[in-house]
């Protein structure tokens, strides 16, 4: 069987699902959500003033002008959640690399500002759009299938189909982050 064929049911190269052995697939991500209202632009994730700290330094003064001490409480597999165009402003760069800096795994919106979803992306942080987002509250577990589409809320039951998911961005995000 030559190299790169794709085969199903386990035999030759494939791994029984279809995919060639070794390519990359975004794995499952589980984690708790901290959920914010519409707008929340770059300055309120990340103060302008810590836009040139290193990123280690930025994380803990992650949201600070909005409660200074949310920052301590953010542990690595966390997800954010936000409303409607999410961040918009300057700095976004800076922001997400913070958010990635602090252990954020996800982030999921209603909708991005211009930009916010690649820079996220190029921090290794996935960025989700999906049409309820306010169905995920703050300390709920979230479960995010990007290869399925899906985010499911373990604490109430409720899904969401990932809405900004075509091949194109699926195969980005596999080369990103995959596995």
């Amino acid at each position: 069987m030559p190299a790169g064929d794709r085969v199903a049911g386990g035999a030759g190269r494939g791994d029984g699902d279809g995919r060639l052995v070794g390519e990359r697939r975004v794995a499952v991500i589980a984690g708790r959500a901290w959920a914010f209202a519409d707008g929340l632009r770059t300055a309120d994730i990340l103060p302008p003033r810590l836009h040139d700290a290193e990123p280690r330094e930025a994380a803990a003064g992650l949201f600070a002008d909005l409660d200074a001490g949310l920052a301590a409480l953010i542990a690595p597999g966390d997800v954010l959640v936000a409303g409607l165009c999410l961040g918009s402003g300057g700095g976004g760069a800076a922001a997400a690399r913070a958010l990635a800096a602090a252990g954020i795994v996800a982030v999921i919106a209603s909708s991005f500002a211009d930009g916010f979803d690649e820079a996220l992306l190029a921090a290794g942080v996935p960025a989700f759009e999906v049409d309820a987002p306010a169905v995920f509250r703050t300390g709920d577990r979230l479960r995010l299938n990007a290869e399925a589409g899906t985010v499911a809320n373990q604490s109430s039951g409720d899904r969401q189909p990932i809405r900004n998911l075509d091949d194109a961005a699926l195969q980005r995000l596999r080369a990103r982050v995959g596995r």
